[in-house]
């Protein structure tokens, strides 16, 4: 009788702990119903996160230490419900599981951006979610507070578990757990999907640090360029989506001065970035990369290219240089023979891209025969409104083509809006001042990738489970001076060339065109303004064809 009654308190001390660990799944199952897309998805994600509870569960019997239970509760609890909190807050604003490429994204992010993205971020659903997680902590403080009459949870802590007949038994349940989550669950366990993730862009960085952060790269053979004055700019946008642009017939007046010049500009009205996350489009724009082999081990930068060629190059940037590490933009940026990153740490993380001219005027006054600048932009990165100027608010009202009408949808697009004007501003300018430099010089704008802003979904920003038409398709521009054209000309009308349907992981095959660079590994069939050019399927996600998706 005794031994029963024993079991029956042992039994319902276990009860109590399991039902207080358990809370986040219950709040997972309950709202995962509703955030959660797919059913199947629905069930993964919270058998999942159940075998993930049952662990801890298991973890906290298994040690006996009255002390060291407590603590561990506490522990468990906060784990668990940061979990459920981060993987439901990201299937509401995304509807989508937090994946490898997002983590990819989180690791390169400075302390500013992450500010930007979270004051975004926790809208009043979401601050709702977490003071639904917040409130069990309450409970927690009355149950080790010295007048605390729940004697379950203290019976909990001073279940004896040291015999074999417990931990037998819990050691084998612990093995099961992990096998499952790990065999099965592995992808719906954030902790796995962030040190695998982790590992990955470990790799990767050192992989781009040890072939595109050098000057030269052994990739390149049989490097020759033409001789005299040259200047040759490659502007590298960011988010800016073809979709918000006045020159691709958009329905705002958002590109105003490239518009009047619009005859000099040869616009590619079918490209699109391989990518819809920085750190995964620029390692392949601006390398030898593709979709098919990203991070080749034998890789070359366009950077790279340049100074084989014979070129000064020039990288100025207004993007902070480092993330978690460096970011894969500095990484390549590092190979150019002049840097400047002018918002680094100590510097106001609002600055606007207009700061870069007084150093873009310096390197073009200077008497360097052979120079290419690679100008990195804030562009339209989000906090849109931080993007731009208060000049430049010019979009106030609502707009009369948008497919969502709420709040947020209204202000978002302006602020979107406002900044693509803005970025108009810039390109033009830039044009500007190598126009009055009379070289025999060209300026190439491109994005590395646009956003969503409530174009095809009710969404803002990027990422690549949606990876929609407004994230992918980008802005493409190239200006040529009076004495490029002049010196140089290509064979296909203008117009039959802004129709060639192309993806950016070619670029540096048109860069070496443009730049009239020749090496071994050119292929003509991959640059836009060749003779050669074949038209490719255009592969995004490693093997997802973008036109037949």
């Amino acid at each position: 009788m005794k031994l029963s009654q024993a079991y029956k308190t042992s039994f319902s001390a276990v009860l109590h702990i399991a039902v207080l660990l358990c809370y986040p799944l219950v709040v997972v199952a309950s709202l995962g119903i509703v955030l959660i897309p797919f059913f199947r998805a629905y069930l993964k994600e919270t058998i999942g996160f159940g075998l993930l509870t049952g662990l801890f569960i298991a973890v906290f019997f298994l040690v006996s230490n009255t002390s060291f239970r407590r603590t561990f509760l506490i522990v468990s609890y906060l784990v668990l419900a940061f979990l459920a909190f981060l993987k439901l807050s990201f299937y509401y604003h995304y509807g989508v599981k937090l994946s490898a490429s997002a983590l990819f994204v989180i690791f390169e992010t400075n302390t500013t951006e992450a500010s930007d993205f979270l004051s975004n971020y926790f809208d009043l659903k979401i601050i709702l979610l977490l003071i639904l997680f917040l409130l069990p902590l309450f409970f927690l403080r009355k149950l080790f507070s010295s007048k605390s009459n729940l004697f379950k949870f203290r019976e909990a802590f001073q279940l004896r578990t040291k015999s074999l007949k417990f931990r037998i038994p819990i050691l084998l349940l612990i093995v099961i757990l992990g096998y499952g989550i790990q065999s099965k669950f592995k992808a719906e366990n954030i902790f796995l999907t962030s040190f695998s993730s982790y590992e990955e862009y470990v790799i990767t960085k050192n992989i781009l640090k040890d072939n595109l952060a050098k000057k030269h790269s052994d990739v390149f053979s049989d490097v020759t360029s033409e001789k005299g004055r040259q200047t040759y700019v490659i502007v590298i946008g960011e988010s800016t989506s073809s979709w918000h642009m006045q020159l691709y017939g958009y329905h705002r007046n958002t590109n105003p001065l490239l518009t009047e010049i619009k005859d000099e500009l040869t616009i590619f009205d079918s490209i699109i970035t391989p990518d819809v996350h920085t750190i995964l489009a620029l390692e392949k724009i601006l390398t030898l990369s593709d979709a098919k082999e990203p991070n080749k081990k034998s890789n070359g930068s366009i950077v790279q290219l340049a100074n084989h060629a014979g070129f000064t190059t020039y990288w100025l940037s207004n993007q902070r240089p480092v993330g978690l590490h460096e970011s894969v933009s500095t990484l390549i940026g590092n190979a150019a023979t002049q840097k400047n990153f002018i918002a680094t740490d100590n510097y106001n993380y609002d600055i606007h891209d207009e700061n870069l001219f007084p150093f873009l005027d310096q390197i073009l006054k200077n008497s360097i025969e052979k120079k290419v600048l690679f100008i990195h932009l804030i562009g339209t990165h989000g906090t849109y409104k931080k993007r731009y100027p208060v000049a430049y608010e010019r979009f106030t009202e609502k707009s009369p083509n948008l497919k969502y009408h709420h709040k947020k949808a209204i202000s978002t697009t302006n602020d979107y809006d406002n900044a693509v004007l803005y970025n108009d501003f810039i390109v033009r300018t830039i044009i500007e001042k190598v126009r009055n430099v009379d070289d025999k010089s060209y300026v190439a704008y491109f994005s590395d990738h646009g956003d969503e802003v409530y174009d095809t979904m009710d969404l803002m920003g990027h990422n690549s489970y949606h990876a929609t038409p407004p994230m992918h398709e980008i802005p493409f521009i190239v200006w040529f001076s009076e004495k490029y054209k002049a010196n140089r000309s290509f064979s296909t009308p203008k117009d039959s060339l802004s129709k060639r349907r192309y993806s950016l992981e070619d670029f540096i095959h048109t860069f070496s065109e443009i730049s009239d660079i020749t090496f071994k590994e050119f292929d003509p069939s991959k640059s836009i303004f060749n003779t050669e050019f074949i038209k490719r399927t255009r592969f995004i996600k490693t093997d997802v064809n973008y036109d037949k998706r």
